[in-house]
């Protein structure tokens, strides 16, 4: 019981935090991968300094608001999936108790629990409906509703990310008057920013921080090539 609590323990401590990981670094790589392909596609285009840095802060807010709203969305639908099973594990725990403490005793059986301990146990969890359904939203489908994310805190989180992730790349030009001057510079800080968020990744998953770096990297440099790409073939069709 106690290695069960543990674990329970562990869960609420580690799976918000985990899930604000994946918001800050999807948000980041983002943020820099899509306004780093803009930025060198429109210079690639030949654009005057000014344009290319306008053009560039109104994608910014473009994908803050875009990439803060679809987590909003993502979070607020995730949690009424979870609410709306939880209402149909309570009306089954109502309609079909017998089928459901089969399931309780089914669940602990193949925890490998003795019969005498399986019967006790299933007792004690299905004399509380509350704590049977609870139960069984975590032992059968694996969903801890005290765990349930803020779709607000998590849009907040996203959109922070984004704009952050957008600052290396746009940064050179706000500084630097010779949009092919700043290019250099734009390209430089983002592969860097792009190494850097794959080591800090990798330093929290405990994986090779050399390959997450590089991945980070690669994935920033297809976006330049592609942004030059286009803006080369744009600057001669239009």
């Amino acid at each position: 019981m106690i290695s069960v609590a543990k674990t329970h323990s562990e869960q609420k401590i580690h799976t918000p935090r985990a899930r604000s990981i994946r918001e800050i670094v999807f948000g980041v790589n983002d943020g820099l991968v899509s306004i780093t392909g803009l930025i060198v596609g429109v210079t690639a285009s030949r654009m005057s300094s000014h344009h290319i840095l306008l053009a560039g802060l109104a994608a910014v807010m473009a994908a803050t608001v875009a990439m803060g709203l679809g987590a909003y969305l993502s979070t607020a639908a995730q949690n009424e999936y979870f609410m709306s099973e939880r209402h149909r594990e309570l009306r089954e725990v109502h309609e079909v108790p017998d089928e459901e403490r089969l399931e309780v005793e089914g669940i602990y059986r193949a925890q490998g629990f003795s019969h005498d301990l399986v019967k006790s146990l299933t007792e004690h969890i299905t004399a509380d409906k509350e704590r049977w359904v609870d139960f069984m939203m975590k032992e059968e489908l694996g969903i801890m509703l005290e765990n349930l994310d803020n779709a607000w805190v998590s849009a907040g989180i996203m959109a922070l990310a984004v704009i952050v992730g957008s600052i290396p790349p746009i940064a050179p030009y706000i500084i630097i008057p010779n949009p092919h001057v700043a290019i250099i510079w734009a390209v430089a800080l983002a592969m860097l920013t792009a190494f850097g968020l794959g080591t800090a990744k990798a330093l929290v998953a405990k994986t090779s921080w050399w390959k997450s770096g590089m991945q980070f990297v690669v994935v920033a440099a297809i976006a330049v090539v592609v942004g030059i790409t286009a803006g080369h073939i744009l600057s001669r069709i239009i």
